[in-house]
C-alpha cells in the first residue's frame, strides 16, 4: 500500500491585499413548520438586490452553492448583492436528528418558510 503523502495547495486567485474574506451571519426564525436556518452574505438594505437561494434534497447551502460562490468569475456580481442561502430543516450543518415520527415539511410547507425569512430580514 502507498503512503500517503501531504500535499500544499494554494490558491489560485488569492485575495488581493487588504481584502478579507466575506463574513457570514446565521439566523434562525420560526416558521408554521418548525425552526428554520439561514445565512445572510452582506447587508441588507432596502433597494439592495438579494440572491436568494434553497439548496436541493440531501445538501445544505454550502454543498450546493459553495462552488459558484467562490468561482473567480462570481467575484465581481456578488459584489453587489446580498445573498440569503436557506437550509431546509435539519439540513444545517451540526443539526440534530429528527424525533421518532417526525413528519417533514411537504415543498410547498417548505416554499412557505421564505416569507417569514423575508419578513425577518425587512
Amino acid at each position: 500500500m502507498a503512503e500517503l503523502q501531504e500535499v500544499q495547495i494554494t490558491e489560485e486567485k488569492p485575495l488581493l491585499p487588504g481584502q478579507t474574506p466575506e463574513v457570514a451571519k446565521t439566523h434562525s426564525v420560526e416558521t408554521p413548520y418548525g425552526s428554520v436556518t439561514f445565512t445572510v452574505y452582506g447587508t441588507p438594505k432596502p433597494k439592495r438586490p438579494a440572491i436568494l437561494t434553497y439548496h436541493d434534497v440531501g445538501l445544505n447551502y454550502k454543498t450546493c452553492f459553495q462552488p459558484l460562490f467562490q468561482f473567480g468569475d462570481m467575484q465581481e456580481i456578488i459584489q453587489n448583492f446580498v445573498r440569503v442561502h436557506v437550509d431546509a430543516p435539519g439540513m444545517e450543518e451540526g443539526a440534530p436528528v429528527f424525533p421518532v415520527g417526525y413528519q417533514y415539511p411537504s415543498l410547498d410547507q417548505l416554499a412557505d418558510t421564505i416569507p417569514c425569512i423575508l419578513q425577518y430580514l425587512k
